[in-house]
């Protein structure tokens, strides 16, 4: 297992924006490195806050689409749209970070983090810290399976590229379970990040630079089951 520190202050990396107090949640993108051996390196540098309004047609577009296929991210609410400069794999981006929050009736808030490039409106990762479900786990052939819908709800054709791969399970805080289906395709791979009734936790695209990290490989082929 992967353990995750608490932060003080509100980073502008993936998982870091969301840690909450008491919720050890494994992100895709740490479950991915325990598995292949490398982990995501993500450098970036605020440039400025920004509101909805000053945000291109393009990312608005994928904004509204993630919201409206995610049911989670309906009534939820812009905390803050952040622009900063990120290092990729091609190359260095402008990345909007999108923090969601709500804060239902006798509850701490729940959040989620959007990640969109700037200029061309391409969604790059949704992660959701809103608890785990305590229901009876699915299979790995179901996790596959809704690993893909997740996909093609959220990229509509381009989802048919990617194949899968492997498929890791951690479990956390309470016994709770966390999936990740690793899906590929020619040029990078995805990480779907699901809880054990296969709702979706998180999306990665792999675009960062990675770096080596130490420690056993994390992985359950799908063949070995």
């Amino acid at each position: 297992m992967i353990k995750l520190t608490k932060r003080k202050t509100l980073a502008f990396t993936l998982i870091a924006a969301l840690l909450l107090p008491n919720t050890p949640i494994l992100s895709s993108e740490a479950a991915a490195a325990s598995s292949h051996k490398t982990k995501a390196t993500v450098t970036a540098s605020k440039l400025e806050e920004l509101s909805i309004k000053d945000l291109n047609q393009k990312a608005k577009a994928t904004l509204n689409h993630v919201k409206e296929v995610i049911p989670d991210l309906k009534n939820y609410h812009i905390a803050s749209i952040v622009k900063e400069n990120v290092v990729t794999t091609s190359g260095p981006i402008e990345r909007l970070e999108v923090i969601l929050s709500s804060t239902p009736e006798g509850t701490t808030p729940d959040f989620g983090v959007v990640h969109v490039n700037a200029s061309t409106g391409e969604l790059i990762s949704i992660d959701l810290q809103n608890g785990l479900s305590s229901s009876k786990g699915i299979g790995d052939e179901e996790a596959i399976k809704k690993g893909k819908e997740h996909l093609k709800l959220l990229f509509g054709k381009q989802a048919e590229k990617y194949k899968f791969s492997q498929i890791l399970s951690s479990t956390v805080q309470d016994n709770k379970t966390q999936i990740l289906v690793i899906y590929t395709s020619p040029d990078h791979y995805i990480n779907v990040t699901l809880d054990r009734v296969g709702k979706l936790k998180a999306i990665q695209k792999d675009i960062y630079p990675k770096a080596e990290l130490e420690g056993k490989k994390n992985k359950k082929h799908l063949s070995s089951n």
